[in-house]
């Protein structure tokens, strides 16, 4: 396997990681890493495993931190799930650019908050071919049980349209943030959403990121049953399904593979 970091000179200049085969013709499908909240672009036990299997494939991983994370930095104060969004545009227009990209078949496997951005750039945007969604996050009852930012608002909204701020795990956001979070959540705007989504979902997972994993599909396929989008549950598995790496990774290639033949 090859690796060659690289940083973008637009936007918020993120951060990122190319991982190719060691023998590879250009023109290969890519498969863009997309982390949650306070992660960042290195490859934790699921992504590993993918990793691995990708470049079996003849497929190449790119990673990046988002706004606020890694080697990208930045304020997380001013984070918002539409700057994470404008990000992964960014990083998209970059990987369109590379010699080793095939442009009809870039997708994301994405996790938790990064499911959020993922999603969020298919409502607007055509560009991505598939999106794996882990630990799925489209609605605005996420981390009602912690604080999570709709409860959150409840509580301060007057404090926050005077100009203050409140705390969403740990971080103070202005009102900014709410309104971005609560109002552009995808789960408004999935209808438009053209390409394939495979919502793989551990069932040790917390309630909020089952719910959505299901009401995404249910709302994405009217109900009927499909192949391509499709709802697949891994037992056991926790939120980020780093506790049963190989079925969940073989789920995924199960799902990808006639997809990208087809």
């Amino acid at each position: 396997m090859y690796t060659y970091d690289f940083r973008l000179d637009t936007g918020d200049k993120n951060f990122g990681t190319v991982y190719l085969p060691d023998e590879f013709a250009d023109d290969i499908p890519v498969i863009i890493y997309c982390h949650g909240w306070g992660g960042n672009r290195e490859l934790y036990p699921t992504m590993q495993h993918l990793c691995t299997r990708a470049m079996q494939e003849n497929i190449a991983v790119v990673t990046f931190d988002f706004y606020g994370c890694g080697e990208t930095g930045g304020d997380y104060a001013f984070f918002t799930y539409n700057r994470w969004k404008e990000n992964l545009s960014d990083i998209v227009s970059w990987v369109i650019l590379q010699p080793f990209s095939r442009n009809s078949q870039i997708g994301c496997f994405s996790v938790s908050s990064g499911t959020t951005a993922a999603l969020r750039l298919a409502c607007v945007e055509q560009r991505l071919s598939f999106i794996i969604s882990v630990a799925t996050c489209v609605s605005t009852h996420f981390g009602m049980d912690s604080g999570g930012p709709a409860k959150v608002f409840a509580d301060n909204a007057a404090h926050l349209i005077s100009g203050e701020t409140a705390k969403v795990f740990g971080v103070d956001f202005g009102l900014g943030f709410f309104v971005d979070t609560i109002s552009n959540a995808p789960i408004h705007t999935l209808n438009r959403i053209q390409c394939p989504v495979l919502f793989l979902q551990g069932t040790a997972d917390n309630i909020f990121r089952c719910t959505d994993a299901e009401m995404a599909y249910e709302l994405m396929t009217n109900g009927k049953p499909q192949t391509q989008t499709a709802h697949v549950l891994v037992e056991n598995g926790n939120h980020g399904l780093d506790n049963v790496p190989e079925e969940a990774v073989g789920k995924l290639f199960d799902w990808l593979l006639p997809i990208m033949t087809a």
